[in-house]
């Protein structure tokens, strides 16, 4: 599976491409990137501010809580 990914700027076994919409939840036409590593609401990786594996766990923990404000306000539009 894996892809170059633009965090690291080098090849990364859990990144990964697929043409899936996590906010419309379902499929387009554009190709994204998604990183194996990330839990919770949004696996992408260009709204990742760096690589996953490089962010602490307060940085994680912030970035998904962020991420499910952001899906539950799409949900309640």
């Amino acid at each position: 599976m894996g892809s170059s990914c633009p965090k690291i700027k080098r090849y990364c076994s859990f990144c990964g491409k697929a043409n899936w919409n996590p906010k419309l939840q379902k499929k387009d036409e554009k190709e994204r990137l998604f990183c194996g590593l990330v839990t919770g609401y949004d696996a992408r990786v260009e709204p990742l501010p760096k690589c996953w594996e490089q962010m602490t766990k307060h940085e994680r923990s912030k970035y998904t809580k962020m991420k499910k404000t952001e899906y539950q306000t799409l949900i309640l539009k």
